[in-house]
């Protein structure tokens, strides 16, 4: 007896090996594919996180400076006050060469500073332009060289005087947590 073997025996084996060569091709590269997505977004996920914390360094860096420019442009503003309160005429104001224009520090000011700052900035510049005003324009005293001057408990320079103070608390406040956006 001869012992014969269907025809379909290996025509099924074949395509079972077949079959299961191109399914295993299929699966390798399936999950090949979900590996390299998963590194992809790994990837996108730190990158992400590289460009905030830079965002945020950056944003960081701007407001200290720009809280330095407000100290310094207060520290001058109360040395000018100095003199123009001196009715003897014998303190001199410091040039205000190398600070910034009080109108770029607002517009900075409107991009970067927290309310508070903001707040404190708009309140020193309309007493500043009040002083400047009662100064020049309403009836100023003269020093004996000539020039205006204010009495120090007048109601101009007590109101600059509380509005400088309070932009340097708001600075201070700022400083010591430069990330804070209220």
């Amino acid at each position: 007896m001869e012992a014969t073997t269907p025809l379909w025996v290996p025509i099924v084996v074949a395509a079972a090996g077949v079959g299961g060569t191109v399914t295993a091709a299929w699966l390798t590269q399936r999950a090949s594919k979900k590996r390299e997505d998963e590194r992809w977004r790994r990837e996108r996920e730190i990158d992400d996180i590289r460009w905030q914390r830079e965002r945020a360094d950056r944003l960081r860096e701007l407001r200290i400076k720009l809280y330095v420019d407000l100290a310094e442009y207060s520290q001058n503003f109360e040395e000018a006050l100095s003199a123009v309160t001196d009715e003897l005429g014998i303190t001199k104001a410091r040039g205000a060469d190398g600070l910034i224009h009080h109108e770029k520090l607002t517009a900075q000011v409107k991009l970067l500073a927290p309310r508070s700052v903001r707040d404190a900035w708009y309140r020193l510049r309309q007493s500043e332009e009040s002083v400047y005003w009662e100064l020049y324009e309403g009836s100023p005293n003269h020093t004996p060289q000539g020039q205006p001057y204010l009495d120090a408990d007048s109601r101009f320079i007590i109101g600059i005087h509380r509005d400088l103070s309070e932009l340097q608390s708001c600075l201070r406040a700022a400083m010591a947590d430069p990330d804070l956006s209220d």
